[in-house]
């Protein structure tokens, strides 16, 4: 079984060079053609990381015809570096890329090059070199790691990579071990724990890249999905991609004799907001709009950007008394809103109502010109107020 895994550590050394010189390539070409943005930083973190090792790995290799400063200080350096960018490239798959992160992944990395070169100038023995190195990968990796296993926000993809890094980490805690007992333990020496915290981390890389490139064609088709769901000025969903969800809300609310009731929501005299103080502070007036509207709804409400300054809310299990209510929080949302360019500015909306239980006779989009000729109705009355059309007579209240 020993001589099984006892494989020439030089020759697996040899293979990450270029698998990670691979890699690299491949990532760039990807990074070049990339459009989106956190397309982008995902790729170019793991085209770094890639980089990175790439050199690490050209360093070790020439132990003994390279500079000790190179071939030691400088690999283990960018071999720490490239770890960082990996820890990077993982907490912006699992969503928690936080400044609070960024800044402890930094500190760890500083220790960890610090501490690596301390020992080195001081105790420049190999084996205390290995067990150093090997505990400062540990210390970057850990966290990431083990995150990227647990999060919920991994996919099948992300937790097998994630168990691959852990039984990669698991093995340099042998390997620290080993190399303090026995001190002449070098880099490029050939045992049993050697060669297997080595062949784990190119079974690592072979399965990872794969894995990472799944990741980054997930990226790629979300912005896509967003990109043609979502309204680019304002960020609200835009109306195609709100009427498919509605009209599957109105079925179901049909179907189950749920009340049901719709927002038609309009900015009051909003051409005259573009005329004085121009299209762009008329944009950042819907974009606030937009943020209101969203605060007051709850989860399982639909709303969208119906057209220029015309918005609409679809409230399951709501009646015509529940969704006045919800009228005039956003109207109240609306009157408080402050804007820093104009500090004397303020706006109004009118809402128009229409609510009650679907039937065979109805549909979405006779809900919706009733919601807007009660918003035309809100509008003569003297706008920034609220009219209710009932459609039929509810029997659920909202919850």
């Amino acid at each position: 079984m020993d001589k099984l895994l006892f494989i020439n550590v030089t020759s697996l050394i040899s293979a990450l060079f270029w698998g990670n010189l691979i890699s690299a390539v491949f990532l760039f070409l990807y990074f070049r053609r990339s459009r989106h943005t956190k397309e982008r930083q995902l790729t170019f973190y793991l085209l770094l990381a890639k980089l990175f090792h790439t050199l690490a790995y050209f360093c070790f290799f020439g132990r003994g015809f390279l500079p000790v400063l190179f071939s030691v200080n400088v690999g283990n350096t960018v071999f720490f570096a490239g770890f960082y960018f990996e820890a990077r490239a993982i907490f912006r798959i699992i969503k928690e890329e936080s400044e609070r992160r960024i800044f402890l992944m930094r500190v760890l990395l500083v220790i960890s090059v610090v501490l690596f070169n301390l020992m080195e100038a001081f105790y420049p023995q190999s084996g205390i070199r290995v067990t150093v190195a090997s505990l400062c990968v540990i210390i970057i990796m850990l966290i990431p790691s083990v995150r990227m296993l647990i999060s919920r926000d991994s996919s099948r993809f992300a937790k097998s990579t994630a168990i691959l890094y852990c039984l990669f980490l698991l093995l340099l805690l042998p390997r620290a071990w080993h190399s303090l007992m026995y001190r002449d333990v070098g880099i490029l020496t050939t045992n049993t724990v050697q060669s297997l915290t080595f062949l784990s981390l190119l079974l690592q890389l072979v399965f990872s890249m794969p894995a990472y490139i799944l990741i980054i064609k997930e990226y790629a088709d979300d912005a896509l999905l967003l990109m043609a769901t979502t309204d680019r000025l304002t960020g609200a969903t835009n109306r195609h991609a709100f009427l498919d969800a509605a009209a599957a809300v109105h079925e179901n609310s049909r179907r189950f004799r749920l009340s049901l009731a719709l927002l038609f929501i309009d900015v009051d005299h909003f051409k005259n907001v573009n005329d004085q103080y121009g299209h762009g502070f008329g944009d950042t007036v819907l974009t606030r709009l937009t943020g209101g509207i969203d605060k007051c709804l709850r989860g399982s409400d639909l709303s969208c950007r119906y057209g220029g300054e015309e918005f609409v809310a679809l409230l399951p299990r709501t009646d015509g008394d529940a969704a006045e209510i919800v009228a005039g929080r956003i109207m109240q949302e609306v009157r408080n809103a402050r804007f820093e360019e104009h500090p004397d500015f303020h706006f109004t909306v009118s809402i128009g109502i229409a609510c009650g239980v679907p039937d065979h006779r109805g549909s979405l989009e006779k809900m919706i010109d009733s919601a807007d000729s009660a918003m035309y109705e809100a509008k003569k009355a003297g706008r920034d107020r609220v009219a209710l059309h009932t459609m039929n007579a509810p029997d659920n209240s909202r919850s």
